[in-house]
C-alpha cells in the first residue's frame, strides 16, 4: 500500500512538534507510557546531533522514527539502546531510569535492538552470537547448549533456513540481518528498538519481520521502528516522529500523511517527483553482451546492456542475483560462451582489469567490500584509480580537490571535508561514497547492488538522479534491487532471476510490480520449489504495500 492510500489526509494532517502524546488510531494498549523520552540532547564538542528531543511509546505501540540521514534518528536510537550517553535529558523505561552507556544494563531492563550495522561477530558461529549478545567471556561457555538455545530461538521465529553452527562469515547479509534481530527479540523484550534493520532484507524478509513485531506488541511489547522506506511506515506504524537537523520537526498517526507530506517535513522543503523517468536511448550499440555465463550460483546467463540502457534484476534475493555482479566485475570466477566489453573480448577479468576495461561496481556489503573505514573520504573514492597503493603509496588529494569537491557536493555528502574518516560518516553516506567513486570518470558499465539500501528518501532521489545521469552519458547500468518499485519505474528492462537463471525479460506495459513478483516466485513452471510462505509473502507485498 502506498504511503498516500493510507488514508485521505487533509492539509493540516501532520503536525507540528509539540508536547507528546498518547497515540491517536487507538491500536495500541491503554494505559501508562512504557518510554519516557525527555529534552534529549548529545553534543559531539560544538556539533549537536540531537537537541531537545521529547517523546513517549505506549504498551502494544509501533512508534516510527524517520529522517534524513544525519537527521539523529540513529543517536536516538543508540541513547535509547544505552549505546550512547545522553549529553543531557533523561529516559525511563516503565518510570524507571534507564542505565545510559551500557547497551548490557539497559538489556536488563527490557531493552532490546537491532541495527542496520550489524554488530555480530563475523568469525562465530549463529548460535555462539545468539548466546552470548553481549561479547560475554567464553568461560564455561558449553557449544552443545548454545546450539539447542538457538535451534528452539530460530524455530520459534520460524527461522529454520539459518543454521545455528554456519559462522556469520558465511551467511548472506540479509540472513546476518536476520540474525542480528532473532538475537533482539529473545528474552521477551518490553521495548525493541530496530534502527534500519529491514534495509538487507527482501520483501518476505520484511513480511516476517512484521509478524513478528505483530506478535510482540500483541503481548504488550513496543517497539522503535526506524526506517527510510515509507511504504513500511505506513503499513506497520501506530505513530510517528519526524527528526530534522536534531531536533523534533513533527509527529503523525496512521492514515494522517502523504507520502510528499512526509518527504516535506523531513527536508524542509516541498517535495518532488519521486522517481525519475529512464532517459531516452540516442545510441543503440550495446556495451555489455554475454552468452552462457557460468559461475557460483550463476547457471548460463545471458544478458545484454545497450549504451545508455538502465537494466534491472528482479526476483528474490539469494538467486544468484548477487554472484551475476561480482562475475561480471570479475570479482569471482566467471566462463561464458562469449563475452564482449564494448566490443572487445572479455578473457580472465578480475576487479583490476574491470575498472582498467571500463566498469564500476557498487557492492552489497558496503563496510566489508566497498570502503575502508579507517581512510579518509578522498582516499576512498580515488580508491580505484591509484596503482600507487599496491606499492604502498597515497593519493595526492589535491590534484584531485575539484573532482571529489564535485562528487561530494552532487551527492550532497554529509562530511567535514576529504580528509574525515569513512568510518565516521553515516550509512547513508557512507553509501554515496561508494557509488560516487564511478561518477564522471568515463565508465563503459555500472553494476550495481542495491544501491539505495538504508539510506532517506532525498538520498534516494539523488542517487535515482545520478544514475539516470550517467545512462545519459551513455553508460549501461545493470541494477539489482529489492525494492520493486524503483525497478518499476526507473529501469528501461528488467530482468528476474530465479534459481540462478533468467526466468523472463520484462518492459514496456509489462514491466510492473506483480510481473517481477510472479517471475521471482518461479511463475514460469518451477513454482512448486517455493514455499508457500514466501510466494504468500511475496504477492502480499506488491498488493499491501509500495517499497517507498
Amino acid at each position: 500500500m502506498n504511503a498516500s492510500e493510507v488514508g485521505a489526509a487533509a492539509p493540516d494532517a501532520l503536525q507540528p512538534a509539540a508536547a507528546p502524546g498518547p497515540p491517536a488510531t487507538g491500536q495500541a494498549q491503554s494505559g501508562e507510557a512504557l518510554l519516557v523520552a525527555t529534552d534529549l540532547v548529545k553534543s559531539y564538542g560544538p556539533v549537536k546531533a540531537v537537541q531537545g528531543v521529547s517523546f513517549v511509546c505506549h504498551p502494544g505501540e509501533v512508534l516510527a522514527l524517520v529522517g534524513e540521514n544525519g537527521a539523529g534518528k540513529s543517536t536516538v536510537a543508540k541513547m535509547l539502546a544505552g549505546a550512547v550517553t545522553p549529553t543531557s535529558g533523561t529516559i525511563t523505561v516503565e518510570d524507571a531510569p534507564l542505565a545510559s552507556g551500557s547497551v548490557r544494563l539497559s538489556r536488563r531492563s527490557g531493552v532490546r535492538c537491532a541495527f542496520q550495522e550489524l554488530a555480530l561477530v563475523p568469525e562465530w558461529t549463529v548460535a555462539e552470537n545468539l548466546s552470548l549478545p553481549d561479547g560475554a567471556p567464553l568461560r564455561g561457555f558449553s557449544q552443545k547448549k548454545a546450539i539447542s538455545a538457538a535451534s528452539a530461538l530460530l524455530e520459534s521465529l520460524e527461522l529454520p533456513q539459518i543454521d545455528p553452527r554456519a559462522l556469520v562469515s558465511d551467511l548472506s547479509l540479509a540472513n546476518r540481518q536476520l540474525v542480528e534481530i532473532a538475537r533482539a527479540f529473545a528474552g521477551e523484550p518490553k521495548l525493541l528498538i530496530l534502527d534500519e534493520a529491514s534495509s538487507a532484507l527482501t520483501p518476505p524478509g520484511v513480511e516476517w519481520l512484521f509478524a513478528r513485531i505483530r506478535e510482540l506488541t500483541a503481548r504488550g511489547g513496543s517497539v522503535i521502528y526506524v526506517s527510510h522506506r515509507l511504504g513500511e511506515i505506513a503499513e506497520i506504524a501506530d505513530r510517528g516522529i519526524v527528526l530534522r537537523d536534531g531536533g523534533l520537526a513533527g509527529e503523525f498517526s496512521r492514515g494522517s500523511w502523504t507520502d510528499d507530506e512526509l518527504i516535506s517535513l523531513m527536508a524542509g522543503r516541498k517535495a518532488e517527483r519521486f522517481f525519475p523517468d529512464p532517459p531516452a536511448r540516442t545510441d543503440d550499440s550495446d556495451v555489455l553482451e554475454v552468452e552462457g555465463l557460468r559461475a557460483e550460483g550463476v547457471h548460463g546467463i545471458s544478458l545484454t546492456i545497450g549504451a545508455g540502457e538502465i537494466v534491472g534484476i528482479g526476483g528474490l534475493a539469494g538467486h544468484g542475483q548477487a554472484e551475476l555482479l561480482r562475475a561480471l566485475f570479475g570479482a569471482s570466477a566467471a566462463t561464458a560462451d562469449s563475452w564482449t566489453i564494448d566490443g572487445d573480448p572479455v578473457t580472465r577479468l578480475t576487479p583490476v582489469r574491470g575498472v582498467r576495461r571500463g566498469l564500476g561496481y557498487v557492492p552489497e556489503d558496503r563496510k566489508k567490500e566497498g570502503l575502508a573505514l579507517e581512510l579518509g573520504v578522498g582516499e576512498n573514492l580515488l580508491a580505484p584509480w591509484f596503482k600507487a597503493w599496491q606499492l604502498g603509496g597515497k593519493p595526492r588529494l589535491g590534484r584531485e580537490r575539484g573532482w571529489l569537491d564535485g562528487v561530494l557536493a552532487a551527492l550532497s555528502v554529509r562530511t567535514r571535508g576529504p580528509l574525515e574518516a569513512a568510518g565516521s560518516l553515516s550509512g547513508g553516506n557512507q553509501q554515496k561514497l561508494v557509488f560516487g567513486r564511478w561518477m564522471n570518470r568515463s565508465r563503459s558499465v555500472i553494476l550495481l547492488h542495491d544501491p539505495t539500501r538504508g539510506i532517506d528518501v532525498r538520498a534516494k532521489q539523488e542517487l535515482y538522479g545520478a544514475i539516470v545521469d550517467l545512462a545519459k552519458q551513455g553508460v549501461g547500468v545493470l541494477w539489482f534491487s529489492t525494492e520493486v518499485e524503483e525497478l518499476v519505474h526507473v529501469c528501461h528492462r528488467v530482468l528476474v532471476l530465479y534459481n540462478g537463471q533468467v526466468t523472463d525479460e520484462l518492459a514496456g506495459e509489462r514491466l510492473t510490480a506483480d510481473a517481477i513478483v510472479g517471475a521471482a516466485v518461479g511463475a514460469t513452471g518451477s513454482i512448486q520449489t517455493v514455499s508457500a510462505a514466501e510466494l504468500e509473502e511475496a504477492a502480499r507485498h506488491t498488493t499491501t504495500r509500495s517499497s517507498r
